[in-house]
């Protein structure tokens, strides 16, 4: 029988390996205590509020909330813009001498509850949500979240077996929308324990640099190989947005998840694996 306190301990188990991997590669390269304790401290408290989470009495949502919780997401999105941004980029809000990535902490909530609007609302009005995220990551620009958003989505919405000649049409304006994201990347110069943080791994040996990609498996792992039975397109979709957010960073100057410095995808990846537990339970 599965031992549910055991699995509530996931989300805190699960980026240790990446953390520390990261946490050392910085230390090797003389980086900051001040940087990488900010790593420490999110996944340790966003594990252990997860835990506490996941241990309480569950009521199911109401599929009712589903519009509301993107909406504020949305709303969010939108106050990136109000930012003067760096370089003509606008992804983050900011909370006193934290910058919050919007899109990093909250795609995957956002796929999360598209899923589950698919289910109740017609396919247009998923789709449109669908659009209008992609829309806003182009604008920020991002090609990386706009290309894991779209793929993740496209799946879910090809997975329904229904409008298929509408969905494949849709499927050519995500892969439109990815192309011209990548035709018009930002210009912001790459940080060695953001972007880079692998070249830094690397220099400790190519032993390190192994387990440095294992570990980055290992995050991926269960949304692939042990999905809740209720809800595998969900988590395979999942498990897809945040494939191509480890693929593309070595593509263009995007953040390395859990393993490079910034809180950001350590919250989005502790509310995804935080779904997963709680619907594998």
């Amino acid at each position: 029988m599965l031992n549910f306190k055991k699995i509530n301990l996931l989300p805190l188990v699960i980026t240790m390996p990446a953390l520390i991997i990261g946490v050392l590669a910085m230390i090797n390269n003389q980086v900051s205590p001040s940087i990488y304790g900010q790593n420490i401290l999110i996944a340790i408290v966003g594990g252990i509020i997860s835990f506490l989470v996941l241990c309480r009495d569950q009521k199911s949502t109401k599929k009712k909330t589903n519009i509301i919780v993107i909406t504020c997401i949305l709303i969010l999105f939108l106050l990136t813009f109000l930012d003067k941004g760096l370089h003509g980029v606008h992804r983050w809000i900011a909370i006193g001498p934290i910058r919050f990535n919007i899109a990093l902490v909250f795609v995957p909530l956002v796929i999360i509850q598209l899923s589950n609007l698919i289910k109740s609302k017609p396919f247009w009005v998923t789709f449109g949500f669908s659009l209008f995220f992609t829309a806003l990551l182009l604008f920020q620009p991002d090609a990386s979240q706009l290309t894991a958003f779209t793929i993740a989505i496209s799946f879910l919405l090809l997975n329904l077996k229904k409008n298929k000649s509408v969905q494949i049409l849709f499927l050519i304006v995500f892969i439109l929308l990815i192309i011209l994201s990548w035709s018009h990347l930002d210009q912001l110069s790459s940080v060695s324990y953001v972007e880079d943080i692998l070249s830094l791994v690397k220099k400790m040996g190519i032993g390190w640099l192994i387990l440095a990609v294992i570990s980055l498996l290992i995050l991926l792992m269960p949304f692939f190989l042990f999905p809740p039975n209720s809800a595998k397109p969900l988590s395979f979709s999942l498990g897809i947005y945040f494939s191509i957010s480890i693929l593309s960073s070595f593509f263009g100057n995007f953040p390395v998840p859990i393993i490079g410095y910034r809180t950001s995808p350590f919250i989005g990846y502790l509310i995804a694996i935080s779904w997963y537990v709680y619907n594998k339970k």
